[in-house]
């Protein structure tokens, strides 16, 4: 019973925060874009969602799904994102790429397009081209953690910025603590969001890798933890496990949990408005 009321006071909370923002974006709009690396001949595309009422350039984030593709995930993120004034460019990197988590492409492959989608909206006179983040969720998240590598943003950009802020979901961060040991960090602030019963080994990935950044780099990577959740824990719907070689034991597990969703909400929002919004 505890934990139907719990859910039921997020679905409640999710209706009433809908109804009081219906008109918190203006008519989405689908823009297609290449990679950057010219040995991938995927016709990329993502949906481009600006706030109403903002007058000028308004800063932006790169949201990127995880394995899945496109889902629920991102949409409880959206609206609160747009009511705080940010715009945001939700890319496909799953339709003609992969199917599922057997044929998934290598996470670094990915990058090349998060880079590709940061310098599609700098051409856009709608967003402010020196306030962009990125934001991502498990696979996502892996890529918006490799964006913040200084090796990354050299190899595929140059001389230009890169994004200013990182939010990552359980970005799996084992792989990362020697990709970050050996490519040096952009410096931009990061912030990652995980359970500590996550099937891809987060509990003690993240701390780990929060503890190399800051001894190797001096960095303090901001970080929140949530007891006994697991991966996706924002992803709302029953429970249930899959396949996926990047798991523990190639068996990963995903449970709702509401408190953690809606906490994170907030602690999203927070972020980027500070480190994007500037506000």
């Amino acid at each position: 019973m505890r934990s139907l009321r719990r859910f039921g006071y997020f679905a409640t909370a999710l209706l009433t925060f809908s109804v009081l923002n219906l008109h918190a974006a203006s008519s989405p709009t689908k823009i297609e874009f290449p990679s950057l690396d010219k040995s991938q001949h995927y016709t990329l595309s993502g949906t481009l969602y600006l706030p109403d009422n903002t007058s000028g350039p308004v800063p932006a984030i790169v949201m990127v799904h995880g394995t899945s593709g496109i889902n629920q995930v991102g949409r409880l993120y959206r609206e609160p994102v747009l009511n705080a004034g940010i715009a945001i460019f939700e890319v496909d990197f799953k339709t003609g790429i992969f199917t599922s988590p057997m044929d998934r492409p290598v996470v670094d492959t990915f990058v090349p397009m998060a880079f590709a989608a940061l310098k599609e909206l700098r051409k856009n006179p709608a967003i402010d081209a020196t306030r962009i983040g990125i934001m991502g969720f498990s696979m996502g998240g892996g890529i918006t953690m490799r964006t913040a590598i200084e090796e990354n943003r050299k190899q595929w950009i140059g001389n230009e910025k890169g994004f200013i802020a990182h939010v990552a979901f359980y970005p799996v961060s084992k792989p990362l603590i020697s990709k970050f040991e050996h490519g040096g960090i952009t410096g931009a602030p990061i912030l990652v969001l995980y359970g500590t019963e996550d099937s891809y080994g987060e509990g003690k990935g993240v701390p780990e890798l929060k503890q190399m950044m800051m001894k190797k780099f001096k960095f303090d990577m901001m970080t929140v933890e949530y007891p006994g959740a697991t991966h996706d824990f924002n992803r709302s719907g029953p429970s249930f496990s899959y396949t996926d070689p990047a798991a523990e034991g190639r068996r990963a597990f995903i449970k709702f949990d509401p408190d953690a969703a809606t906490d994170s909400v907030k602690k999203v929002v927070a972020f980027l408005r500070q480190n994007v919004a500037g506000k």
